[in-house]
């Protein structure tokens, strides 16, 4: 019973950061309980509800690289100083691969992309591409929404952490995550380099 009070937590935390939509919680939160009744087959059955996690999860990744990338290049199009477009071209280019590697891993383990992009996210990605912004504000926002690189990772080393029985997916989202780490830290130094000459 305890698996399954963990497995609710941690599907209410992906939730409430926008990683599954409130249609995939109610059916894996359902899956869950399940899982605390007596089945013929209960491996059959947890696998079952993990697969659909796990796949959920990456969906969720996926529709959020995709954004990133597409805003991290429309930035790099604004952006007047050459140093800042040619590291944004390279992480949007990232993101984009990112994106294109877990709509196919979804597709491996039976299912289509479909997540969306939460509001919260679209917003704030808006806020990045507008015209009226500076890349000094723009840089400081993406500092200001992950000021700590380990925080900003922990999400991602949780689900690496749970996937031993995916060796496949739990290699290429630790290798995502060394990419996701790199482009913050660059953007980090972005910032503080053009922070310490204004």
């Amino acid at each position: 019973m305890e698996s399954v009070r963990e497995e609710t937590k941690r599907l209410l935390a992906l939730y409430r950061k926008g990683l599954i939509s409130e249609d995939d919680l109610v059916d894996q939160l359902e899956d869950a309980r399940r899982l605390a009744e007596p089945a013929a087959d209960p491996q059959s059955s947890a696998a079952r509800a993990h697969a659909k996690v796990i796949v959920a999860v990456l969906d969720g990744y996926r529709a959020a690289e995709e954004s990133g990338a597409e805003t991290l290049r429309r930035w790099a199009e604004l952006c007047r100083d050459a140093a800042l477009a040619g590291g944004l071209r390279t992480i949007a280019a990232r993101e984009a691969l990112h994106a294109e590697l877990l709509a196919q891993r979804v597709r491996e383990l039976g299912s289509e992309p479909k997540a969306a992009v939460p509001s919260w996210l679209l917003d704030y990605n808006a806020s990045l591409i507008d015209p009226r912004a500076s890349d000094a504000q723009r840089l400081q926002a993406i500092v200001s929404q992950f000021p700590d690189i380990e925080t900003a990772l922990a999400p991602l080393e949780k689900t690496i952490e749970a996937l031993s029985e995916d060796p496949l997916t739990r290699e290429m989202l630790r290798t995502i995550g060394q990419d996701e780490r790199a482009s913050l830290e660059w953007l980090h130094s972005a910032y503080a380099t053009r922070a310490s000459h204004a």
